[in-house]
C-alpha cells in the first residue's frame, strides 16, 4: 500500500508542476527534486510492502516513509491553497508581486529540504532491514521473503454442486476436435470459490485418466521456478528410481525441459493442470515447456486463475468457465456437510433445533456464498459441541474468525498482487457501505478528483478509469451489478469479505477510515461516515461526527452516508472531495464551503438543497458538481460559469410539483444573467456531462462544448431554442447519451445523427410525431426510449431495422390501432417495454421476429385484445411482465386462451392494472411523474 500512496502523490505533484496556472512556479525545482527522491523510494517500497507484515522494524520503516509522503503533500497543498486563495481574490497574478507568498515559498523550500534529509536517513536504513530494489517488471518479492503461499498445496474444498460442471469441462478436454496449439480450458473466479477443487475433480475422474496417456497437476505458487515446475511434471509423468530423482533434482531447467519434451513426443495425448496462474508472463513461460503437438497428437491444458485476462490470453477464442458464488440453499448444504463431516440428509437436519438452524443460516449469510469462508467456519464448528451457546459464540465473532483465517489470506493475496496503480482504486470501494450498488460514473469521477488515475496516451482520464475497473473486474475483485446496453458496466458490487479486506488494508495504511457513531474519528486522509444508528439517535450521531472531525484538519476526502452538520467543513481547507449524496437535512450550504478552493468533487444529489449560492464560483478547481434530485427550482448563479475546470454538471429536480387543481407547475432552471462580467456556457470547454433544464443557455455556447459525452435537457418551450439546439446537436459528434424532455406540449425536432458514431443511448420524452428516416439514426444505437411521442404511423416499421438495438422502451408513443413486428426484425433486441398505448388493439409478431428477446413488459395497454401468437416462437424469452386489465390476465393464466403462447417463459409476473377514469389531468400527472423519474436516473 505504501508504494501506491507514494506513486499517487508523485503523480499529483507532477500535475501541479505542469498546471497551466503555475501554482508552484517559484518552487518548481525543489518539488521536481522531491518527486525524483520519492520515485526512487518506490522501487524499494514494493518490496517493503510485501514483507512488512513479517517484521516490525520494516513495518515501522514503511510507516515513517508514508508519513513523510503525507508531510510533503500537506506542505505543498498548503502552499497551493495560499496561491489559489490570492489568485481567486484578484490580489495577485504573479507570485513575485505578493511578498507573503514569497515568504511562504521560502518556507516550503525549507520544508522540502527537511523532508529530503529525512528521506536520506530512511534510505540508509533499508540495507540492514534487507529491503531490496525491484527490477523492472518484477511483480512480487523474492521467494525467501514471501509467506509460503504454497501452504495451499491443493487445499481441497469439497464444494457442493460441482459435479455437472466437472462433467461439462471433462468432455471439453476430451474433445477430439483440434483446439489450436494447446486446447486450453480455463476456470476463473475470485479466491476461495473452489477453482482448485473443480480442477481436481476433473483430474481425478476415471474417464479422464483413461483418455490421456499421461497427465500432471502442478500448483504454480507465487515463488515458483521453472526448474521446480519441470521437475514436478516429470516426477508425475515418468516412472523414476530414487537415484534418477536425486539426479534430476540437481539438473538445470533447460536439461529438464529437453528430457520432458522428448518423453512427450512419444505420447498420443497428455493433460496438464496448471493451478493458480497469476500473470500473462507466467503463462508465456509455462507454455514454452510443452512441445508443439504434431500429427494427431493432443495437448490439453486445464488452467485455473483469478485473472480472466490470463484466461483470455491463453485462449482468445474459447470462453473461460467462471465459477459463481453459491446460493443460500447450497451454502447451507455445504456448511452442514463440513460441520458434520458427512453429506447432509434428513437425520442431520433433524438433529438441529430451530435456534441452531437459524444460527446456521445467519453464519452462512456472513460468508456471502464464498465456499472457502463457509468451509472455514464449518470446520471451526465441527470441533465444537453442537449446542446453541457454542454456535452463538462463533456467530458473534464471525468477522474475527474470517479475518484471522486462511480465507482472509487467500483474498489478501489477490490484493497484494495488484499493480500499484490499482491498489488505491480497490481500497476506495471500502468507503461505501455494505451491499451498496456503486455507480460506475460516480466512482470514476471520485477517482479523478482523488488523483488516482495516470494519463495514458490520448485517452480521457475517465476512460483510464474505465480500464482500471476492467482490470479489477477481470481479477475478480469486483462484480458487475448492472450492464449498459452498449456492453459497458453501469454499476458494481463487491463481495462482503473483499469489502472487509479493502477496509482493513485502507485503515492499516492510513488511506481511509470508516467512522460510525460507535467509533472515534482519527486523523486519516479520507473519511467515510456510515449510518449505523437508529433514527432516534440520528441527531446524537450527527453531533458525534461534527465534534470528532474537528481534529481532522488535513482531511482530503469526506464521503457522507448519514446525517451531519456542514458547519465544520470549512476548516478542511485542503479538501478535494465532498460527497454528500442522499445525506438528509441539507437545505442550505453554509458559506464556509466556499473556502474549500481545492475542492474537485462536490455532490449534493438527493439532498434538500434549495438554492446554490453565488460563492460556488470560488471553487475554482471543481470538476464535478452533482445537483440531481435537489429542490433547486429556478436559478443557477452566473458564477457557475467561472468553473472552467468543470467536467460534469448535473442538475434536475427529483419530480415536478403539482398545483391543487392537478396541473403541473412548470419551472425551468436558468443560469442567472448579469451585465458584467460577460460569461458564456462555452467557457466550460472541459464539460463532458451536462444535465440542465431548458433555458437561454442553449443559445449561449452549447455548440462549443464539443467534448460532451452525455447531454440531458428537460423543461418546456424547447421549440424556442429549436434552431440553436439543432445546430449544437449536429456538432456534438462525441455524444454517447442524449436525453431530451419537452414537458410544455411543444414538438421536438431531431437532426440527423448519422455521423454520431459514439451515440448509443437516446431518450426522448415529448412529441416528435414522426420518426427520423432510418439512415438518420445513430449507426450504433443500442438503447432507445420514447415517451409521449404522439406518432401517427407504426414506429416498428423503422425501429425493427436498427441493426444494433438491444433495449427499447415505448411509453404512450403511438395512437394507431395496429402494430406489427416483422420476421427478421429486431435481430439484436433483448429488452422490450410497451406501456400506455391509448388506442392499440392488435399487436402482431411474425415468426422470426425478435429472436434474442429476453425481457418483455406489457403495461396498461387497455385496448389490446390478446398476446401475439408470435411470442410462442421466441424461445429466448426469460421474463414476461404483464400489468393489464383483469380480462386480459384471464386469457394468459394457465388454461386460458393465450396460455399456450407464453407457457415456455420461465418467469411470468402479472398484476392487475385499472384505468383511472377520473380526468385527463390525472392521467397527465401519472405520465409526467413516470417520465420525469425515468429520465434523470441513469447511474450518475
Amino acid at each position: 500500500m505504501a508504494a501506491s500512496v507514494i506513486l499517487a502523490l508523485v503523480q499529483k505533484l507532477g500535475f501541479l508542476v505542469t498546471d497551466e496556472v503555475n501554482y508552484l512556479l517559484e518552487v518548481k525545482p525543489e518539488v521536481e527534486s522531491l518527486c525524483k527522491e520519492l520515485m526512487l523510494m518506490t522501487a524499494y517500497l514494493k518490496d517493503a510492502d510485501a514483507i512488512h507484515n513479517q517484521c516490525k522494524r520494516v513495518k515501522e520503516w514503511v510507516r515513517q516513509l508514508r508519513q513523510l509522503a503525507f508531510e510533503a503533500e500537506d506542505a505543498i497543498d498548503g502552499f497551493v491553497y495560499q496561491v489559489v486563495q490570492k489568485r481567486n481574490a484578484g490580489v495577485v497574478r504573479k507570485i513575485t508581486r505578493f511578498p507573503k507568498l514569497l515568504i511562504d515559498a521560502h518556507e516550503l523550500r525549507g520544508k522540502i529540504e527537511g523532508i529530503k534529509g529525512k528521506l536520506k536517513k530512511l534510505s540508509d536504513q533499508k540495507s540492514p532491514l534487507e529491503i531490496h530494489q525491484f527490477e523492472e517488471g518484477q511483480t512480487s518479492a523474492p521467494a525467501h521473503q514471501l509467506e509460503a503461499s504454497g501452504e495451499k498445496k491443493f487445499q481441497y474444498i469439497d464444494v457442493v454442486g460441482l459435479q455437472s460442471e466437472a462433467e461439462e469441462l471433462a468432455k471439453l478436454l476430451m474433445n477430439e476436435e483440434p483446439l489450436g496449439r494447446f486446447g486450453v480450458v480455463s476456470i476463473t473466479g475470485m479466491g476461495g470459490l473452489g477453482k482448485t477443487t473443480l480442477a481436481q475433480k476433473i483430474y481425478n475422474r476415471g474417464d479422464v485418466k483413461r483418455y490421456f496417456d499421461c497427465q500432471a497437476l502442478v500448483y504454480i505458487s507465487k515463488e515458483y521456478t521453472m526448474r521446480d515446475v519441470l521437475y514436478n511434471i516429470i516426477e508425475q509423468v515418468m516412472v523414476l528410481t530414487e537415484a534418477e530423482k536425486v539426479a534430476l533434482a540437481s539438473m538445470e531447467a533447460r536439461i529438464l525441459e529437453t528430457r520432458l519434451s522428448n518423453f512427450l513426443r512419444e505420447k498420443k495425448n497428455y493433460l496438464f493442470v496448471l493451478d493458480d496462474v497469476w500473470t500473462i508472463e507466467d503463462w508465456d513461460k509455462l507454455k514454452g515447456v510443452f512441445p508443439v503437438p504434431c500429427n494427431s497428437q493432443q495437448c490439453r491444458v486445464l488452467l485455473t486463475t483469478r485473472d480472466e485476462g490470463v484466461a483470455r490470453y491463453a485462449d482468445p477464442i474459447a470462453p473461460s468457465h467462471k465459477l459463481q458464488l453459491l446460493d443460500k440453499e447450497k451454502s447451507l448444504e455445504l456448511f452442514l456437510q463440513v460441520v458434520f463431516k458427512s453429506p447432509v440428509d434428513r437425520d442431520t437436519e433433524a438433529s438441529l433445533n430451530q435456534e441452531m438452524k437459524d444460527l446456521a443460516k445467519k453464519i452462512v449469510a456472513k460468508c456471502d456464498g464464498l465456499p472457502l469462508a463457509i468451509v472455514v467456519l464449518g470446520g471451526l464448528l465441527s470441533t465444537k459441541r453442537p449446542i446453541v451457546a457454542a454456535w452463538k459464540n462463533v456467530f458473534d465473532s464471525v468477522n474475527w474468525y474470517l479475518e484471522s483465517s486462511k480465507c482472509h489470506k487467500a483474498l489478501a493475496l489477490s490484493y497484494s498482487e495488484l499493480p500499484c496503480h490499482l491498489k488505491p482504486c480497490f481500497l476506495y470501494f471500502g468507503a461505501f457501505p455494505e451491499d451498496t450498488e456503486i455507480q460506475r460514473d460516480r466512482l470514476i469521477r471520485l477517482w479523478v478528483a482523488e488523483g488516482f488515475l495516470e494519463p495514458r496516451g490520448n485517452l480521457r482520464i475517465e476512460d483510464v478509469g474505465k480500464e482500471c475497473l476492467e482490470e479489477l473486474m477481470q481479477r475478480n475483485l469486483i462484480q458487475v451489478a448492472k450492464w449498459k446496453s452498449n456492453g459497458e458496466p453501469e454499476s458494481f458490487i463487491i463481495h462482503d469479505l473483499l469489502l472487509n479486506l479493502a477496509i482493513s488494508e485502507a485503515q492499516e495504511g492510513n488511506f481511509l477510515n470508516i467512522s460510525t457513531p460507535q467509533k472515534s474519528l482519527n486523523c486519516y486522509r479520507r473519511v467515510a461516515l456510515h449510518d449505523k444508528c437508529s433514527e432516534d439517535n440520528m441527531s446524537e450521531a450527527s453531533d458525534h461526527y461534527s465534534s470528532s472531525m474537528s481534529s481532522s484538519k488535513l482531511l482530503r476526502s469526506l464521503l457522507c452516508f448519514t446525517e451531519m452538520s456542514l458547519s465544520h467543513c470549512g476548516q478542511f481547507k485542503l479538501l478535494n472531495v465532498l460527497d454528500l449524496e442522499d445525506a438528509p437535512g441539507i437545505e442550505i450550504l453554509p458559506k464556509e464551503i466556499g473556502k474549500l478552493i481545492l475542492l474537485k468533487y462536490l455532490s449534493l444529489r438527493g439532498t434538500g438543497l434549495k438554492t446554490l449560492p453565488p460563492w460556488i464560483g470560488n471553487l475554482y478547481n471543481l470538476q464535478t458538481l452533482n445537483l440531481l434530485a435537489t429542490k433547486i427550482d429556478e436559478y443557477l448563479p452566473i458564477e457557475i460559469l467561472k468553473l472552467e475546470k468543470l467536467r460534469h454538471l448535473l442538475c434536475f429536480r427529483r419530480i415536478p410539483k403539482w398545483r391543487s387543481d392537478g396541473s403541473i407547475v412548470k419551472k425551468a432552471i436558468e443560469i442567472c444573467r448579469c451585465p458584467s462580467p460577460r460569461r458564456h456556457l462555452g467557457d466550460l470547454s472541459h464539460l463532458q456531462t451536462l444535465w440542465l433544464q431548458t433555458g437561454d443557455w442553449i443559445e449561449d455556447g452549447l455548440e462549443m462544448l464539443t467534448d460532451l459525452r452525455d447531454l440531458s435537457i428537460q423543461g418546456e418551450h424547447m421549440e424556442k431554442y429549436r434552431e440553436a439546439l439543432t445546430r449544437a446537436l449536429v456538432k456534438l459528434v462525441r455524444l454517447e447519451v442524449l436525453a431530451l424532455g419537452e414537458f410544455g406540449g411543444g414538438e421536438i425536432l431531431l437532426p440527423s445523427f448519422s455521423g454520431h458514431l459514439y451515440l448509443y443511448h437516446i431518450n426522448i420524452a415529448g412529441c416528435i410525431q414522426k420518426l427520423p428516416d432510418l439512415n438518420n439514426f445513430p449507426p450504433n444505437l443500442t438503447r432507445l426510449q420514447l415517451y409521449g411521442s404522439q406518432l401517427h404511423e407504426d414506429m416498428m416499421v423503422t425501429l425493427e431495422k436498427l441493426p444494433q438495438l438491444k433495449d427499447l422502451s415505448l411509453v404512450q408513443p403511438y395512437d394507431g390501432l395496429v402494430m406489427k413486428c416483422s420476421a427478421r426484425g429486431f435481430l439484436k433486441l433483448q429488452s422490450l417495454s410497451l406501456q400506455w398505448f391509448d388506442s392499440l388493439k392488435n399487436w402482431m409478431v411474425e415468426e422470426g421476429a425478435m429472436p434474442n428477446l429476453k425481457l418483455l413488459e406489457i403495461i396498461s395497454i387497455f385496448g389490446l385484445k390478446g398476446i401475439p401468437g408470435g411470442l410462442r416462437h421466441i424461445t429466448t424469452l426469460q421474463e414476461l411482465t404483464l400489468a393489464m386489465p383483469k380480462e386480459f390476465l384471464e386469457r394468459v393464466k394457465e388454461g386460458g386462451e393465450d396460455w399456450e403462447k407464453i407457457k415456455h417463459v420461465p418467469s411470468i409476473n402479472t398484476r392487475e392494472a385499472v384505468r383511472n377514469p377520473s380526468t385527463s389531468t390525472e392521467y397527465e400527472r401519472q405520465w409526467f411523474t413516470s417520465t420525469w423519474e425515468k429520465i434523470p436516473h441513469r447511474g450518475n
